[in-house]
């Protein structure tokens, strides 16, 4: 049983989790399950849907605890796993919408579903085009939803450091996103302004 000051620790929390401690795992589920709702409801726009993809998001942790890297944060592996699923999950939707329309010969309605992952692939790319340390802000703040003040002290920099480096990112991440795509890009500014 791992100790209560580790429970603030995320690496104490991953290495209870690894020797099957439940109070870790259940530690983990609260320190990230309102930030993965929040994305995830922003595609599937249902609250079922989206709690049914995060619980197999944590199942998936849990049977795979042995194999979790304690050493690194679980924020980006545990964010990956959830669009991957809830991206699969539109896809499926979208692939039964079709075969419905097919035997209705009704047009297919199109939700924008098919470029969602090449748009999310196209801001994984402009994400890594950061400074480090504007990475690591924006992963804090974004992925793992911490704070500015925890951000600050996790990094040793300011709080209104940590707010610039927000506001230059979403520029930066706007900027890249405006030169590298030819269509309209709508859709992808709206999905760049709800993850920001």
């Amino acid at each position: 049983m791992i100790n209560a000051a580790d429970f603030h620790d995320e690496t104490g929390l991953l290495t209870g989790l690894s020797a099957g401690d439940q109070a870790a795992f259940k530690a983990l589920y609260d320190k990230y399950h309102h930030a993965l709702y929040r994305k995830t409801f922003q595609l599937l726009q249902s609250s079922s849907e989206t709690e049914d993809i995060i619980q197999e998001t944590f199942i998936t942790l849990w049977e795979k605890r042995k194999e979790i890297d304690i050493a690194r944060p679980l924020g980006p592996w545990l964010f990956t796993v959830t669009f991957n699923r809830a991206v699969n999950h539109l896809k499926k939707q979208l692939r039964e919408k079709s075969k419905v329309a097919a035997a209705t010969l009704q047009p297919v309605i199109d939700n924008d579903f098919l470029i969602v992952e090449k748009q999310w692939k196209l801001l994984e790319t402009a994400i890594s085009q950061l400074s480090p340390q504007k990475r690591r802000v924006f992963q804090l703040c974004k992925m793992e939803g911490r704070t500015y003040e925890e951000t600050s002290q996790l990094m040793g920099i300011s709080r209104y450091t940590v707010k610039e480096y927000l506001g230059e990112v979403m520029s930066t991440l706007r900027e890249y996103i405006s030169k590298h795509v030819s269509h309209d890009t709508t859709l992808l500014l709206l999905l760049l302004t709800q993850i920001l």
